[in-house]
């Protein structure tokens, strides 16, 4: 009866010990953390990439205005 309490622990602290060991969800995980990332830094960059064009096509019609003129 004592080797079968211990065989159970032994065969519970191995299934543990593989289940720490199995890392093939853990790359999913680091994809969508750094598809988070990317996402954020696009959002970052897309509203200074709006503004500065903006700037610059206000800055050639006024250009295109003062030409016309």
């Amino acid at each position: 009866m004592i080797q079968m309490e211990k065989y159970m622990e032994l065969s519970f602290l191995t299934k543990i010990r593989r289940r720490f060991k199995d890392r093939s969800g853990q790359s999913t995980t680091e994809y969508i953390l750094i598809l988070a990332i990317v996402v954020m830094i696009a959002s970052k960059m897309r509203s200074k990439l709006d503004r500065s064009i903006s700037g610059t096509i206000d800055k050639l019609d006024a250009s295109i205005q003062t030409i016309d003129q």
